[in-house]
């Protein structure tokens, strides 16, 4: 026992010797241990070059190398060369270390040269120390490459474009067809028009749409049809506020086919028009606006929009119109006998009607008359008001003349500034006495008024003549009438 533990003593010293060792040993070989550069510039004897590029350095490095440096050289030389993208290429291997110099025109084929020296056999590292040569000021090759690389693109669409034109214009004439038979579909249950072209309008429409968006699949353009399909909102709303104007008149074109405001050959006059109103006979309404003629036979186009939202006033929509004038009697005639009097003319007047009554009422007492309001109703539709005030006011004032009813004019004061002259004429006194005797005047025979003349030709309303003056308007033919 006493001999055993001076040995286990003696092997635990020994093992503690040992391990120290081998813990020195791995420390100092870690120090010892160098990087690729280190290696590379060990084996080639020069300091590595930052600005030469990187040293690619093989994933597996051969122990024993089966080709020459030599023909390692000649081999690399001959492909650069042989590329001709290179200029004063030159290769030189240092113990499987190739290091290649000389200019590349690209930067693409400098690292392509850079990795063919890698793929080749026994190649341990490449030193790239290849240049890209400087571009000249005025290059156009690249511009001129793009262009040839654009022409040999569109020479081989060209096919692909040519189907995707055939299908576009077989799709055009498929979408019209069937917007007509859209139209003549729902003609037989939608009275209004524009509700029918409306229908045909989106079929035809979408019906154009797939027609294009498989022309341009078939031509190669699908990211651009599922954009199209798709859309964007920045776009959408472009579009919206681009289009605002127009969209806002065609829905208020639908509106107006809907609701029938008013007619064709309707008198209207719509207001709030550049401050004031426009007034005429309806021609037509179309999608982009309604048609005017005035009573001057001229012609006005509102926006649809203007006239939905706008105040309008419709005076053929109800038959009967009120109209009404004035007229001024002197004050020691009598008010009452005068009323008679006009009241006989207006009742016996063909043109007014006997409902609603006709009216004649004191207005107001003038400085030298009595002012009569007269208001009396005719039939719009049937009758010109124009005429028929003339012709009432012409009858009215004969007849008040003939029953002796005077019509003064306003009185007026006349100012003498500087005095009236008067002279005193020496005469007889029986002349002076006796007044001077008057000659009276002739009465001059009264002739009945008759209610229609010459002037006024007849009382029938103005709408055939206007509208005939105004039938040869080409700027509306061919544009769809949306109202009846």
């Amino acid at each position: 026992m006493s001999s055993e533990r001076p040995v286990r003593r003696y092997n635990t010293i020994l093992g503690l010797v040992i391990t120290l060792l081998c813990a020195s040993a791995a420390a100092v070989a870690q120090e010892a241990t160098p990087t690729a550069d280190d290696v590379a510039a060990e084996v080639t004897k020069q300091p590595i070059d930052d600005k030469a590029g990187p040293a690619t350095v093989a994933d597996k490095v051969q122990v024993d190398p089966i080709n020459s440096d030599e023909r390692i050289e000649n081999r690399l030389q001959e492909i650069l060369e042989a590329t001709g993208w290179f200029t004063g290429s030159e290769v030189r291997v240092d113990r499987g270390v190739a290091f290649l110099s000389g200019v590349a025109d690209t930067e693409k084929h400098q690292l392509w040269a850079e990795a063919t020296a890698m793929k080749t056999s026994d190649v341990v590292a490449v030193v790239n120390r290849m240049r890209i040569a400087d571009r000249p000021f005025w290059n156009f090759a690249p511009a001129l490459q793009s262009m040839k690389d654009l022409a040999h693109e569109a020479t081989s669409l060209l096919p692909l474009v040519l189907v995707a034109a055939i299908v576009v214009i077989v799709g055009y004439y498929l979408a019209r067809l069937a917007a007509l038979v859209t139209r003549k579909l729902t003609g037989r249950s939608i009275d209004s028009q524009l509700l029918q072209q409306v229908a045909g309008n989106v079929v035809g429409v979408l019906i154009f749409i797939v027609a294009f968006y498989i022309a341009l699949r078939v031509s190669g353009l699908t990211r651009l049809a599922v954009t199209l399909l798709g859309g964007t909102g920045l776009v959408g709303l472009a579009i919206g506020f681009a289009f605002r104007d127009i969209a806002e008149n065609y829905l208020a074109s639908i509106l107006i086919s809907l609701n029938h405001p008013f007619r064709v050959g309707d008198l209207i006059e719509v207001g709030d028009v550049g401050g004031k109103g426009a007034m005429g006979y309806v021609r037509r309404v179309t999608m982009r606006g309604t048609i005017l003629s005035t009573l001057e036979g001229n012609q006005i186009q509102l926006p649809n929009s203007t006239v939905y939202k706008g105040m309008v006033t419709n005076y053929t929509a109800t038959p009967l119109s009120r109209l009404d004038f004035s007229v001024g009697v002197g004050f020691e005639d009598s008010i009452g006998e005068a009323q008679d009097l006009i009241m006989r003319v207006l009742t016996q007047h063909e043109a007014v009607v006997s409902e609603p009554p006709p009216m004649v009422l004191v207005e107001s007492l003038g400085s030298a008359t009595v002012n009569l309001k007269v208001f009396y109703w005719f039939d719009l539709t049937k009758n010109s008001g124009l005429k028929v005030g003339s012709s009432i006011i012409r009858q009215v004032k004969q007849s008040l003349t003939a029953a002796g009813i005077t019509m003064p004019d306003e009185a007026r004061e006349l100012v003498f500034p500087h005095g009236v002259p008067v002279q005193i004429s020496e005469l007889p006194t029986a002349d002076v006495l006796k007044p001077p005797m008057a000659a009276s005047p002739k009465p001059k025979p009264q002739t009945s008024e008759a209610a229609i003349n010459h002037g006024e030709d007849d009382l029938k309303t103005e709408r055939t003549d206007v509208l005939k003056a105004t039938d040869g308007d080409e700027t509306i033919e061919g544009e769809t009438n949306l109202i009846g």
